[in-house]
């Protein structure tokens, strides 16, 4: 057997393991562990007493200093981190004890009668949380940080609503950039036994199992549980040939039991490991137990170093798929060929059923979106940005869409061509998905769902990588559609064939993936976007820039024009298809056409920066440049001279977006139409059409101003790709048409013909 210890515990490993690779007490390379840290985004840190403090009670300074420095460097890596410290009780003993001293008598000083220790610990706690705080305070603010006290009971576990208010209280601090410091009140908690919340299975006895319970509220990625040992142990640690157990998986639990030597006893060790694992099963993606006497513990970690006691879920899974960014991918290749091989009703029938779900969960979508929406006004967050994020008058329109996205033409397997080759040899070009597609998108969570939609019709893998400030929305629409996926199928296409990131740090990671990701689409701006184009070697669709026009011709019903510029601007100001610069010939400034429109746009709350003619005759602010994608109630306007030079400014200020003429004449919106040189290209008709659900594709997955593969507003079609079928009605070889035994026809055949 193998005996394992945790500070005087030790664990008994029964039988030898069954893995399909290796027992989970050797090691997992440092790779893999470098690969799964680094996915983290929110990481939650607890320290024991014996790190935050010396033996005597007093502050551990270098120890901390070292742990400040640490975490401090997290941050400018841009992770979450969360602290849960002990401490108080020793500080707050050395703090009342010098006080008890300055106020005994020097009578009892010399009968010996001073006392020794301090017997009241709720005492100590009250005298020593503040002590504990002011040190980290100090600390911290030499590197410009700010952290907060929180302090908790069994209590704040106990219903959902006081875990919201943790979780939503701590979010906000993180947003701000704070380190929220969590501690148990022990100065007014009264729990004698283990506390176990409402749904029985996570406990509260320590500051271990506290770190945990946080971690799963806050939806940490990883917890760091240091102490004054280095780990879980074969064996006694001072026994020869004891070694470091560095992995711990649940799904050997039941070969372990607590060693019967444990100088501690068995059920605080055995409380510690059913508080991981309960944490793997909640959702929070490893457990660390570490040292914390040593010298840069927290980043050695984050840096796949081999120590501690590694407590992860599913260890075969990364050992066979190497990196947790790369096996995203990988599992939604694999998860996709099982997508592939449902018939067209069972893939409708699955979006279908997302449709119902999106309406029947509507209050938990909404209730993640106000979440996002909160924390966003908190951080001061642009309005524009702020409107995007909204999704719950979205959600009848999404549900419909994906419905008519489930009702339209199967898409896989359409024979586009078919030739005859030669006699009884035919050749077949057909449809087939792209393979894995990797979507970036900022700020709008609505885009999630209508994606994935797209990609089950199509039959493709898919990584969705949200923008931080909607992480709430994005993970409780991933939730149901990955569930609804799972159940409707009965378990034959995996929950992975749709896999969801909103950590920043992936992005490289997922861009070096060219063997395991066939297509990019980013979604947000310009600046996002020309970074993916040049830091991946991935094929990329999209668009940079939705600086969208209208040009106003002097043929015009000047009530149309009023009403298709307002809509156009105002229908949704932050959309890509909103107009941003509006064309005026300029014989509408010779009567009141011109003051008519700016009139109205004024009316609309629109804001009007004028080029540099408009500026000068309507004396508007001067537009910064041409070219700007405002995002918001403002606008450029410009007087062209006709429609030549509106044809011009457009080819070179637009961004091949959407660009509208307005115009009677008929004869001048067909040359419009022909020599704007932009994805989509309107006569007489709002910007704001220019949208996959408008378009009769059900949904998009982004507008593309690319010119090779698709164009304009991608459904379905977009995601596709083809392959080639030849059929042999008997045999054939290359060697009988060389040798003049058989003759090419080459004959393009009805698609409906038979072979």
């Amino acid at each position: 057997g193998i005996n394992a210890e945790y500070g005087g515990f030790f664990l008994f490993y029964k039988t030898a393991l069954r893995c399909s690779t290796k027992p989970s007490y050797c090691n997992m390379t440092s790779e893999l562990r470098k690969a799964l840290f680094s996915s983290s985004k929110r990481i939650l840190i607890k320290l024991g007493t014996g790190v935050v403090t010396q033996s005597d009670g007093s502050f551990a300074l270098s120890r901390v200093a070292n742990l400040v420095e640490q975490t401090a460097v997290l941050l400018d890596r841009g992770y979450e981190v969360i602290l849960v410290s002990s401490g108080a009780v020793g500080l707050g003993k050395q703090k009342l004890l010098r006080q008890a001293y300055m106020t005994t008598s020097l009578k009892d000083h010399v009968s010996h009668n001073a006392p020794s220790e301090m017997q009241n610990s709720r005492a100590c706690a009250a005298a020593g949380q503040s002590k504990l705080m002011a040190l980290y305070h100090v600390m911290y603010s030499q590197k410009h940080i700010e952290c907060s006290q929180i302090l908790l009971t069994d209590e704040d576990f106990s219903t959902l609503e006081r875990r919201n208010n943790l979780k939503h209280t701590i979010d906000y601090l993180l947003k701000l950039g704070v380190i929220p410091i969590l501690n148990e009140n022990d100065v007014i908690s009264v729990r004698g036994k283990l506390s176990i919340d409402e749904d029985r299975d996570m406990k509260f006895w320590d500051n271990d199992s506290l770190a945990v319970l946080v971690s799963v509220v806050t939806g940490a990625d990883l917890c760091i549980l240091l102490s004054d040992v280095d780990g879980l142990y074969t064996a006694p640690p001072n026994t020869p040939g004891a070694k470091l157990i560095y992995t711990y998986s649940p799904e050997d639990a039941l070969q372990y039991k607590i060693g019967e030597k444990s100088t501690l006893g068995r059920g605080g060790m055995q409380a510690k490991i059913e508080a991981c694992v309960n944490a793997l099963k909640r959702g929070v993606k490893a457990v660390v137990i570490a040292s914390g006497f040593k010298s840069d513990t927290i980043l050695h970690i984050m840096n796949g170093v081999l120590i501690g006691t590694l407590f992860v879920s599913n260890y075969d899974v990364f050992v066979n798929e190497g990196s947790s960014v790369k096996g995203k991918a990988k599992a939604a290749r694999k998860a996709s060929r099982k997508l592939l091989q449902l018939t067209a009703d069972e893939r409708s029938l699955i979006l279908k059923e997302i449709s119902r779900r999106l309406i029947q969960e509507r209050d938990k979508i909404v209730d993640a979106n106000l979440r996002d929406i909160m924390l966003a006004e908190d951080s001061g967050l642009a309005p524009s940005i702020i409107s995007r994020l909204s999704i719950g008058p979205k959600l009848e329109t999404l549900a419909k869409g994906i419905e008519s996205i489930a009702e339209g033409a199967e898409p896989i397997g359409r024979i586009i061509r078919k030739t005859e080759v030669s006699s009884n040899l035919e050749l077949r070009q057909i449809t087939v998905p792209i393979g894995v597609l990797l979507i970036i998108f900022e700020s709008r969570p609505d885009v999630l769902p209508q994606i994935a939609a797209l990609a089950i019709k199509s039959g493709n893998g898919l990584i969705l990588k949200g923008g931080k400030e909607a992480s709430h929305t994005n993970q409780i629409l991933h939730k149901i559609i990955t569930d609804v996926i799972f159940e409707v199928t009965e378990g034959k296409v995996p929950r992975e064939v749709i896999a969801i990131t909103d950590n920043r740090h992936d992005i490289d990671e997922l861009l070096k993936c060219e063997n395991e990701i066939d297509l990019v689409i980013p979604r947000g701006s310009s600046t996002l976007v020309n970074y993916i184009k040049s830091n991946t070697r991935i094929p990329v669709l999209g668009h940079a820039e939705g600086i969208c026009h209208i040009y106003i011709d002097e043929e015009v019903d000047i009530d149309k024009a009023i009403s298709i510029v307002i809509d156009s601007k105002t229908d949704y100001p932050a959309a890509c298809n909103a107009v941003e610069t509006i064309l005026l010939h300029k014989k509408l400034t010779h009567d009141l056409r011109a003051k008519q429109i700016i009139s109205a746009l004024k009316k609309a709350n629109v804001i009007i920066y004028g080029g540099p003619q408009a500026s000068s005759i309507y004396r508007l602010q001067k537009a910064t440049t041409l070219r700007h994608e405002y995002s918001d109630l403002k606008v450029t306007l410009e007087i062209v001279d006709d429609l030549k030079a509106a044809i011009k400014y457009i080819n070179e200020n637009s961004s091949g977006h959407t660009d509208v003429i307005v115009t009677e004449n008929k004869d001048k919106a067909q040359l419009f139409l022909r020599d704007v040189d932009s994805a989509c290209v309107f006569h007489n008709a709002s910007s704001r059409f220019s949208d996959g659900y408008r378009f009769a594709l059900g949904a998009e997955v982004g507008i593309s101003t690319a010119r090779i593969h698709a164009r304009g507003p991608v459904g379905v079609d977009g995601l596709l790709t083809t392959k080639w079928i030849m059929v042999s009605k008997d045999s054939h070889i290359v060697g009988d048409f060389t040798s003049g035994k058989r003759q090419y026809t080459l004959k393009r055949l009805p698609l409906s013909s038979k072979l």
